[in-house]
């Protein structure tokens, strides 16, 4: 017979949450010529794309410009640019149920016996996704799509979000431009 402490419940949980793995998809416009784009700049004002913080806002920002240009596109702020570059984040609440199970049992044989009893927790926490879109800029058509779902979930201090906020952003625009 097993006995269960408490503790083995949390363990799902705090896999879950403290991890900073992620998973990225993409999608994009298979028509569009991507070999015309040398040039971007942002969607939206100098000032952030809303709805995240100034500070995982420059994050963001800094890591798309470093793979963006690393990628051999120039930030164009004067002319029109051949793309424009918009990313904001998604933030849902998600639940985890754990279940943990404890029993006494006796017996001798034919006889057996016990008592069990099932403890059903459910703890809540935030899935933070990035995603990253990329518009032409004469037709204003969406034409390349990108996110990291659960990249922002589990940051609890600075040093964790400039390590995984660079990474997402690279592992995002890895398929950009389609080949």
């Amino acid at each position: 017979m097993r006995l269960f402490h408490p503790a083995t419940a949390l363990l799902p949980l705090a896999l879950l949450v403290g991890c900073s793995s992620y998973n990225v998809t993409y999608d994009y416009d298979v028509t569009a010529s991507y070999a015309k784009y040398k040039t971007f700049d942002y969607y939206t004002s100098k000032k952030g794309t809303g709805g995240t913080t100034t500070l995982m806002d420059k994050r963001v920002r800094a890591a798309v410009e470093r793979e963006l240009q690393a990628k051999g596109f120039t930030m164009e702020t004067k002319a029109d640019p051949d793309f424009l570059v918009t990313y904001y984040p998604i933030v849902t609440d998600r639940k985890v149920r754990t279940n943990v199970r404890t029993g006494w049992g006796w017996g001798y044989r034919p006889f057996y016996g016990g008592v069990s009893t099932t403890t059903s927790r459910v703890r809540h926490y935030k899935e933070g996704t990035i995603v990253i879109e990329i518009v032409d800029f004469k037709s204003n058509q969406m034409i390349w799509q990108g996110a990291a779902a659960g990249a922002l979930t589990g940051l609890s201090n600075p040093e964790d979000a400039d390590e995984v906020v660079p990474k997402a952003v690279r592992d995002i625009l890895v398929k950009f431009p389609p080949k």
